[in-house]
């Protein structure tokens, strides 16, 4: 079985919707979807946002299901100018040999290398410094921590995201931060209307933060169904 693991909710959104026969449940807080994506018997996980609670959750994962691989899906932010909203890009940093083979029959993507940090990447300022401190291409707050308990279980891994905001792009950490919980996976608008009508210079970056999500979550749901076709059957 392949686990397709999400840090969100609203990410994985879409890719449930296309599941057929789904059995959603519970794992000590663990959010999980067995369903059928196409003709395969799929795992679909919400590991939580952050390092700390992604790695944690991926290791709950391990331990009730047996898995062949691991896809971890998300939004990411661009450290360099080229990469434009609603791009697909596959770390070619994390990504498993056992996977590679398997991408070269894909299109609507391309390789980049990504860098987990903790905490949000939200001006151009801070995108160069990480760039330069650790020569990445894609911001994420996940990708080695999961990287590092599907390493240890020697199953394949891919990860793989989809440019939510660009380089030159100043995010609302303020608004993001009050609109959402990120310990419980949570949006909180009222919270998020007190946030913005104190400080409405926030709310215009805030809109167009939100207005590209969903042509990032179509790009990448069709990219992962794409991918869900040609990896192997017996995973």
């Amino acid at each position: 079985m392949i686990c397709y693991a999400f840090p969100l909710a609203h990410e994985a959104e879409l890719l449930l919707k296309h599941c057929k026969e789904k059995e959603s449940f519970s794992i000590d807080g663990l959010h999980c979807t067995l369903g059928n994506l196409g003709s395969r018997r799929v795992l679909i996980a919400l590991v939580g946002m952050g390092e700390a609670q992604a790695a944690d959750n991926m290791a709950t994962v391990f331990q009730y299901f047996r898995l062949k691989a691991v896809v971890l899906a998300g939004y990411g932010g661009a450290l360099v100018a080229p990469l434009k909203l609603g791009q697909v890009v596959v770390s070619a940093n994390f990504t498993s040999e056992a996977v590679l083979g398997f991408l070269r029959l894909l299109s609507g993507f391309d390789f980049a290398s990504f860098c987990t940090t903790d905490e949000l990447v939200a001006t151009p300022e801070q995108r160069d410094a990480c760039a330069r401190a650790s020569e990445g291409q894609v911001a994420d707050m996940e990708t080695e921590a999961v990287a590092n308990v599907v390493s240890e279980r020697q199953v394949p891994f891919l990860a793989v995201r989809v440019i939510s905001d660009e380089y030159s792009q100043i995010l609302p950490t303020g608004a993001l931060a009050a609109g959402f919980d990120a310990v419980k996976g949570q949006a909180k608008p009222f919270r998020l209307f007190c946030y913005l009508i104190t400080r409405p210079g926030e709310f215009a970056p805030f809109k167009k933060f939100v207005a590209g999500l969903s042509v990032a979550r179509k790009n990448l749901t069709t990219f992962l169904e794409q991918l869900n076709h040609e990896l192997p059957a017996n995973w």
